[in-house]
C-alpha cells in the first residue's frame, strides 16, 4: 500500500497584463495588421493568424478586437486621429481665414504624402464599400470632427454666412481636388510628373480659388 501523501498540484497561474502592457500589445497588433494588409492584402489578414503570431488564444485576441472589422476600424481610427491632430495644429499663427484654409490643405496633403501606404489602404481599397469587413467611418467622432473642421474653415472664408448648398458644394470640391492630387501622385506611380512640388502648389492655389468662387456664387439648382 502506498502510504505517501498525494502531492498537491501547483495552481495554474494566470498572467494578467497591466493597462500599459495591454495598450502596448494593442499598438503592436495594429502595426502588424497594417503590415500584413500592406504587403499581402486583406485576404491574408485574419484573426486566427493574428492570434497565432502573437501566441494569444482567440478569446484573448477578441478582448482587444471583437472581429476582423473592428481590427480594420482600429487601423483607420488611429490614422484619422493623427490626421485630425495635424489639421488642428495649423491653427497657431494663422491670421486670416484664407491663410488658415491654405495651411489646412497643405497639412492634409503633406500628411498623406508622408504615409503613402496608409493612403492607399484607406482611399484605394474597396473594403470600405461592401462586404462583411466593411469599415464605416462616417459615425466615428474623429471622422465627423475632421469633416466639421474642414467645413468650418471653408465657411470662414465667405464674406457673408454661406447657405448650406454653397458651403456643402465648396467643401466637397475642396476634398475632391485634394484627393485627386493624391490619387495621381500616390496612386499612379507610372505617371511622369513634370514637377511634383509645382503641381502641389498649383493644386493648393486652384483649391483656394475654387472655394472663393463657390462661396461667392449662388449654388446651382439640383438637376431634375
Amino acid at each position: 500500500m502506498n502510504t505517501k501523501a498525494p502531492r498537491n498540484k501547483p495552481a495554474t497561474v494566470r498572467l494578467r497584463r497591466s493597462p500599459n502592457e495591454m495598450a502596448t500589445l494593442k499598438r503592436e497588433l495594429l502595426e502588424r495588421a497594417r503590415l500584413i494588409y500592406r504587403d499581402e492584402g486583406l485576404a491574408a489578414l485574419s484573426m486566427r493568424r493574428m492570434a497565432l503570431e502573437f501566441k494569444l488564444s482567440t478569446m484573448a485576441l477578441y478582448s482587444y478586437f471583437p472581429s476582423k472589422q473592428a481590427l480594420l476600424e482600429g487601423l483607420w481610427l488611429e490614422i484619422f486621429e493623427a490626421l485630425l491632430a495635424e489639421l488642428q495644429s495649423v491653427q497657431k499663427g494663422r491670421r486670416t481665414p484664407l491663410k488658415l484654409l491654405e495651411a489646412h490643405v497643405r497639412s492634409f496633403l503633406a500628411f498623406w504624402e508622408l504615409r503613402p501606404d496608409q493612403f492607399r489602404m484607406i482611399y484605394m481599397s474597396l473594403v470600405q464599400t461592401s462586404g462583411a469587413d466593411a469599415v464605416d467611418m462616417e459615425h466615428q467622432p474623429v471622422y465627423a470632427g475632421m469633416v466639421l473642421l474642414t467645413r468650418e474653415r471653408v465657411a470662414a472664408c465667405a464674406a457673408t454666412p454661406p447657405g448650406d448648398a454653397a458651403l456643402g458644394l465648396s467643401t466637397d470640391a475642396l476634398v475632391a481636388q485634394m484627393l485627386g492630387y493624391l490619387l495621381l501622385t500616390l496612386g499612379v506611380a507610372r505617371y511622369p510628373l513634370y514637377d511634383r512640388d509645382a503641381l502641389r502648389d498649383r493644386t493648393v492655389l486652384d483649391i483656394l480659388c475654387t472655394v472663393q468662387q463657390g462661396l461667392a456664387s449662388p449654388a446651382p439648382r439640383p438637376r431634375r
